[in-house]
């Protein structure tokens, strides 16, 4: 039962969440218009903070580390209904898809969008226990029908 009022509860709670998301995209997307390139390190930075804040606070709701609570991080937004779809899931990577941007980044700019996932980056380091790299496979901002994104264990060097 606990199940079934946790999933009541996150759809209840989720256009809330997506509303902050787009908000947040709204405002990144006018500065960005506004100041172009010269944004982006300022935007990376501003995400990077948000994305270690959200990590801590993710961290303290998801039990144990590695890939596989960036899994389960990921079940909780298909709970709050977001279009996300994981299509890999292993000890070292997690590889998942979602249909739309939560940050209405869409036809907008692939710099852009690189700029605002430091902050999911981030987030899914604090969450795994270790350095993840990041790659955007696909990104609805340059056009694509869809974004895929690929976080793996950085490779010690």
């Amino acid at each position: 039962m606990s199940k079934w009022f946790g999933k009541k509860i996150a759809k209840k709670f989720s256009p809330m969440l997506k509303h902050v998301y787009l908000t947040l995209g709204e405002m990144s997307k006018a500065f960005y218009e506004k100041y172009g390139e010269d944004a982006l390190p300022i935007i990376v930075k501003v995400s990077e903070e948000a994305g270690l804040r959200s990590g801590e606070l993710a961290r303290s709701m998801i039990k144990g580390g590695g890939m596989k609570a960036i899994g389960e991080l990921i079940d909780k937004w298909v709970m709050m209904d977001f279009p996300v779809e994981i299509l890999e899931l292993t000890d070292d990577m997690v590889h998942f898809k979602i249909s739309n941007c939560p940050l209405g980044l869409e036809n907008t700019s692939r710099e852009l969008c690189e700029a605002m996932m430091h902050s999911d980056s981030k987030m899914m380091s604090i969450i795994a226990g270790f350095e993840v790299d990041m790659k955007i496979v696909n990104s609805v901002a340059d056009g694509s029908e869809y974004c895929e994104v690929i976080f793996s264990r950085k490779k010690k060097s």
